[in-house]
């Protein structure tokens, strides 16, 4: 299939529908697995809004979720992406005759041994000396070596549809990276960002520190966005949207607190971390990280409203975590956890 001209695109996103209020997209980082259920999100978003999601004025992608916010840009829909996903046949729109194994993509369920050194020395030096300067996660990042993966598959994809070696004309696609000698979070498609193909944009942002070998842009090396944040979404402040739909599929949502019990988001995170007693140390882990994430979330969800934005909050539901387990690169759990998103997210939606 031929890949589509940057100036169909261009003409498919303008025309995709500005009346009504202006909404951006934020598409947080989750690997495998966030992606399958960001997926499943989208398409019971669109079920229940009739809001078509690629139609977004600005779309944020974080790692996995920027992959994903790059095919909504180029045109693909929700169900497009989920019959792909399933491996069923696609009839319309981009992907049709387009192969893409999600097995194999990016390597397997566990990553490469890394190479014997530190990821990123002069980083690690920085955030040595300015700790109070740095996420924690970009301080990890410094410290872990280099990985030996490779998500040039993943590049292959983009460059596949989108074509040529530039940025997607009038599109409002941005992905975030953090530049791994500085640790400074980077949104590739802003105008003061070094200049970038949207293809090497996203496998920086997909540059999980010693999982892959990070990505070079404009002469920088880029790692994973998620190392500043799973989300980013304090970064769609002042782009003039009226309401932001958020996507974090490695955050959680919290069953609301029984009756007489404090309310508020953190009460309900509160009430969600009594219940939940996993087992096993990766499990318990990843049951730490996503409870962190999800105060982060929290935190830039009350920065955008701040501003005056509306905004809505999707993320796992207990049932979905039951589905997704610890490892989010487990590609066998694949369809479940996606066609579980579809009746979870369907409920929330509504």
């Amino acid at each position: 299939m031929a890949s589509r001209s940057a100036e169909a695109v261009a003409t498919s996103v303008v025309a995709a529908g500005r009346s009504g209020p202006r909404r951006g997209l934020v598409l947080g980082g989750g690997g495998m697995l966030g992606a399958a259920w960001t997926i499943g999100a989208l398409c019971a978003i669109e079920e229940a809004t009739g809001w078509r999601p690629g139609g977004a004025e600005v779309i944020l992608g974080t790692s996995a979720g920027s992959l994903l916010g790059t095919l909504l840009a180029a045109g693909v829909g929700p169900a497009e992406l989920r019959d792909h996903h399933l491996g069923l046949p696609v009839t319309t729109g981009p992907l049709v005759g387009v192969d893409f194994d999600y097995e194999t993509a990016v390597g397997g369920a566990l990553p490469p041994r890394p190479h014997p050194n530190i990821g990123s020395p002069g980083l690690l030096r920085d955030a040595v000396r300015h700790p109070r300067d740095y996420p924690f996660l970009t301080m990890v990042s410094a410290a872990v070596p280099t990985g030996r993966g490779s998500i040039a598959g993943v590049g292959e994809l983009v460059r596949r549809l989108v074509g040529g070696d530039g940025w997607l004309p009038g599109s409002g696609l941005r992905v975030t990276a953090v530049d791994y000698r500085t640790g400074r979070r980077v949104t590739f498609g802003d105008p003061e960002a070094p200049r970038a193909a949207v293809a090497d944009a996203v496998m920086a942002s997909c540059a999980i520190p010693g999982w892959f070998a990070p990505v070079e842009v404009a002469g920088s090396r880029y790692v994973d966005g998620g190392c500043w944040s799973a989300t980013n979404a304090d970064l769609m402040v002042a782009r003039g949207l009226d309401e932001v739909y958020v996507l974090a599929p490695m955050a959680l949502r919290p069953e609301w607190p029984e009756p007489g019990r404090p309310t508020g988001a953190l009460a309900a995170l509160r009430g969600w971390r009594e219940r939940d007693r996993p087992k096993g140390v990766l499990a318990q882990l990843a049951s730490r990280y996503r409870r962190a994430v999800t105060r982060q979330l929290l935190r830039e969800a009350s920065v955008l409203r701040a501003a005056g934005i509306r905004v809505q909050l999707l993320a796992p539901t207990l049932a979905d975590l039951a589905v997704i387990g610890p490892n989010m690169m487990d590609s066998a759990r694949r369809r479940d956890v996606l066609e579980t998103a579809l009746r979870t997210t369907l409920v929330r939606a509504g």
